[in-house]
């Protein structure tokens, strides 16, 4: 499971022994922005949740939680959450991640995977459209007075 000079990077899912990790990480990425610890114990143990993990060297770099519902009418992934630690940013962590949970969701017959970003953070917004996903709305105030965000989505079929 090799991705961009991490030959032994290991994507797993999140179990409930990794919580403290997994806020530890939300809360670096986030700040005041970040998701409870209750969320993220719900994201965990929440049977309909994609939860996962990416290790190296068994230390948990970053992880990605995501929920299968219905939008826009279809069959959808919506990605909550991906945190990097930032000293392992730009090394291709982010896109392992956000492959294995499209991988994931697809294989529960997602057709679309959407999620939400703020406007200005240029560094996830990159990730995004990198692996094709496209804006379709901003959102105002998404994240609070003044911070707009925007939702993205990508097909997940193959056509």
């Amino acid at each position: 499971m090799a991705a961009c000079g991490f030959s032994s990077i290991v994507v797993r899912r999140a179990r409930l022994s990794d919580l403290e990790s997994i806020y530890r990480i939300e809360v670096e990425c986030f700040g005041e922005d970040a998701f409870p610890k209750s969320y993220i114990r719900w994201f965990i143990e929440e049977n309909s949740f994609i939860t996962l993990v990416a290790l190296l060297d068994d230390k948990i770099i970053g992880f990605i939680a995501g929920l299968l519902e219905v939008f826009m009418g279809r069959r959808a992934g919506h990605v909550y959450s991906i945190d990097v630690k930032p000293e392992y940013r730009g090394r291709g962590v982010g896109s392992r991640l956000l492959e294995a949970i499209e991988d994931e969701l697809r294989r529960c017959g997602a057709e679309i995977c959407y999620l939400e970003a703020r406007v200005d953070n240029v560094v996830a917004l990159n990730l995004y459209f990198k692996h094709d996903y496209r804006i379709i709305e901003r959102l105002k105030n998404y994240y609070g007075f003044g911070r707009d965000g925007v939702r993205l989505i990508k097909n997940l079929v193959i056509e």
